[in-house]
């Protein structure tokens, strides 16, 4: 099943770097699960999952470092971190909902030092809720560097209001066999997720930014 799988992605992700007109913009690639047999009205059956994956995904996630003088100035030396808030940026987010908003949508993973936490869930919270987004609590003790190279190569995937798990798996100009070890990675995590798992995979495609949706064999 698995060497089955493997050669349709990477047919199917041929077919989508060739899909379309060239744009002037690097594109990415895109996975679309689609999921049958699950009640997503029951709690137990609704995900979210953080995914890391193996080639990484070309240009990178952004990541936003929360935390105190200490730890920030660890983060603010590692060149995958975008952008460092400390205490006091954080407390003048605190009821400005313009500066918050904008910063939830500039960044794809908030970490967070914990004894921040609270005060993070208070300035950021609600942005980051309306955008799929949370803060993440940096582990006590964990490696900072460590945390945030693992998260720069890392997509959210979820199945909650609809049967339907998306995300991006790399750029274009990235090697196919890369590709599909992304690919698998998240197909992978999403079955195991799944009551019967790879029984409840409906279908499976892939397509650029652009680009139509191209259909992998199943």
């Amino acid at each position: 099943m698995l060497r089955t799988l493997e050669a349709s992605l990477a047919t199917a992700i041929e077919q989508a770097k060739n899909d379309g007109v060239s744009r002037k913009f690097e594109q990415s690639i895109e996975l679309i699960i689609n999921v049958k047999g699950i009640d997503l009205k029951k709690p137990e059956n609704r995900f979210v999952e953080d995914i890391e994956l193996p080639n990484g995904l070309g240009d990178g996630r952004k990541i936003c470092v929360i935390a105190g003088s200490a730890l920030a100035s660890e983060a603010k030396k590692l060149k995958e971190v975008s952008r460092v808030v400390e205490r006091n940026e954080l407390e003048s987010l605190v009821g400005n909902k313009r500066l918050a908003k904008k910063i939830a949508s500039e960044y794809d993973y908030f970490l967070v030092d914990p004894p921040l936490m609270g005060l993070a869930a208070k300035a950021l919270g609600a942005v980051l809720g309306g955008r799929g987004k949370r803060p993440v609590p940096i582990p006590p003790g964990s490696n900072i560097a460590d945390l945030v190279k693992k998260y720069y190569r890392t997509v959210t995937v979820s199945v909650r209001k609809n049967p339907q798990a998306m995300c991006k798996i790399g750029l274009e100009s990235m090697d196919t066999k890369a590709l599909v070890e992304n690919a698998l990675t998240i197909v992978s995590k999403v079955s195991d997720k799944l009551e019967k798992h790879f029984k409840n995979v409906n279908s499976i495609y892939v397509k650029k930014t652009m680009g139509k949706p191209i259909k992998v064999e199943l």
